[in-house]
């Protein structure tokens, strides 16, 4: 090396489960979102573009733009697990 400081980042990999999220865990992330907007919580995106105000649309549009900090834990049956960043998950499957 030649003095320099290289980041290097390695390329995340999906190993457990399907790499886009599942109906289920979009359905959870959704709904603990909208709860959580209307118990108060700041919303994380301009609301210019969003039709219906209600914190369902919020909490999707919010998932769609990716600006959700959240993480999935997916499971094996022999008790492995992977924590993955929705950011790295495809919201629709092929």
């Amino acid at each position: 090396m030649s003095g320099n400081n290289v980041l290097r980042q390695r390329q995340f990999q999906v190993k457990i489960g399907p790499p886009w999220l599942t109906r289920f865990e979009k359905a959870r992330i959704v709904g603990i979102r909208a709860l959580q907007i209307s118990l108060g919580a700041p919303v994380l995106i301009p609301l210019e573009g969003v039709e219906n105000l209600d914190s369902i649309r919020i909490a999707e549009k919010e998932l769609e733009m990716g600006v959700l900090p959240i993480i999935i834990v997916r499971w094996t049956p022999e008790g492995r697990f992977q924590e993955i960043p929705i950011k790295y998950l495809k919201l629709n499957p092929p």
